[in-house]
């Protein structure tokens, strides 16, 4: 579910959860170790065994945790916390202002600190030996997708790759009261002595400040981007994206040429995130004066790569595609400074990828921006994307690639553009089954109608 468009927190509506038990039981004392709880904090529910003994097992759920994991957290023990050295069990359920949890590799949790019970309001009681697939949790990321039951959950995906990570972006938990708390996560998988994953690792902490800060840069920064209105006034295009980050240094820029002309960009910074994000400004306020008056695209480029040169901004580059679009005429110009080549569907279905050799703006002093022969759209559609598109890694690390992408692009050739553009987002998007992209996303679609004899 999203919002205005796949890079947006995009949050259902809070929904209650838990358990009856646990909505009765209330907070336990001592920041998650409810009365008659384990004595060094929220890991033991009252009136249950040790972590991973019968006796401590949530209804239906397996008696013990994968013996992998009591291996590596508690050699020959049946209780993987409690056998730890007493130091380092405080250590965990002491950390200020940092939940932590700990699963077994079927998201069983069997570790939840005080930190944890604090920030989302449930206590230990509530939450051990229960599966994320119950949901009681109830996590959800900003592109609005239900992560519990999910392969895209950040802790499942570390998990599943054998790697530690770092949401880029943030998660979203419903607390007890009902209310969506943004969390920043870190998570890591737990390995035994050989290196097989066994269980896996959250720490998160509340992260309201810097969503609000972000919302309001992801506000301004839409703002750049192609507008509703544009897309209704020159339904000839279409364009979507979905940013690494909440903002992201992808930019699409649509505007008026002379003669009911388009001119339009698509500029790749290198980086994303709140850096590229601030350069993608900078490139706005400098494409500004062209509006209504440029007709040539590689004067976009060269107006662009002059002021770039002088501005002293040495620690990003970038790749850019400048058109003029013509719909009267159906006639289409390109300029490229060093972007992936775009994709040209032909009249019959066919595609092929328009090789545009140029280099980068930012790596070199001087640069030439040839145009090549206009193209004659007529019953043909140009694709220009972002390189994300293409080097989009699926959980075995494969690329989609250039083939995908055009097969991808080939299908959807008889959609509406937006419609089509946003199904080439959602496809790679679905393509890496990850928590984020792992760059930013973009695609400008431009239509050239019915051909002549259609």
């Amino acid at each position: 579910m999203k919002s205005s468009g796949p890079d947006s927190p995009g949050l259902p509506a809070p929904s209650p959860a838990g358990s009856a038990a646990g909505q009765a039981s209330g907070v336990g004392t001592a920041g998650g170790a409810a009365p008659g709880g384990a004595e060094n904090g929220g890991g033991t529910a009252p009136g249950v065994g040790p972590i991973g003994s019968p006796s401590g097992s949530a209804p239906g759920a397996a008696a013990n945790p994968a013996p992998g994991l009591v291996a590596v957290l508690a050699p020959g023990a049946g209780d993987p916390l409690g056998q730890l050295p007493l130091s380092m069990r405080e250590v965990l359920d002491n950390l200020e202002g940092l939940g932590v949890y700990i699963t077994d590799t079927d998201r069983r949790i069997l570790f939840w600190n005080k930190a944890a019970a604090l920030i989302t309001g449930y206590s230990s009681a509530e939450i051990l030996g229960r599966a994320c697939r119950d949901n009681v949790l109830c996590h959800v990321d900003r592109h609005g997708r239900s992560l519990c039951e999910s392969t895209v959950c950040p802790l499942a995906h570390c998990m599943a790759c054998g790697q530690a990570g770092s949401a880029r972006t943030f998660v979203f938990a419903l607390s007890r009261e009902g209310k969506r708390v943004p969390m920043s996560v870190s998570v890591s998988p737990i390995k035994d002595g050989e290196g097989r994953v066994v269980g896996g690792m959250e720490v998160f902490r509340e992260a309201s400040r810097e969503v609000q800060d972000l919302e309001l840069a992801q506000t301004v920064q839409r703002q750049w981007l192609p507008q509703p209105a544009q897309l209704v006034r020159w339904p000839f295009l279409g364009y979507a994206c979905c940013m690494a980050e909440m903002v992201g240094g992808d930019l699409a820029r649509l505007f008026p040429g002379p003669g009911g002309t388009v001119a339009g960009l698509l500029a790749d910074i290198s980086g994303h995130g709140v850096a590229s994000a601030l350069l993608t400004g900078f490139l706005v306020s400098n494409l500004l004066p062209l509006e209504g008056t440029v007709d040539q695209p590689a004067e976009i480029l060269r107006h662009l790569a002059g002021i770039y040169a002088r501005s002293g901004l040495s620690s990003h580059y970038y790749s850019a595609q400048a058109f003029v679009y013509d719909p009267a005429a159906r006639r289409l110009r390109l300029a490229n400074a060093g972007h992936p080549p775009p994709i040209l569907i032909e009249a019959d279905g066919t595609g092929r990828f328009l090789e545009l050799p140029s280099d980068l703006i930012g790596l070199f002093d001087s640069l030439e921006f040839a145009e090549p022969p206009e193209i004659d759209l007529a019953g043909k559609r140009l694709i220009i994307y972002s390189d994300g598109m293409t080097e989009a890694p699926n959980p075995r690390g494969k690329r989609i690639g250039e083939a995908g992408l055009l097969e991808l692009a080939r299908e959807g050739v008889a959609l509406p553009p937006a419609r089509q553009a946003q199904a080439l987002i959602d496809a790679v998007f679905a393509f890496t089954d990850a928590p984020d992209p792992v760059d930013d996303l973009t695609i400008l679609v431009i239509d050239g109608g019915p051909s002549p004899s259609s």
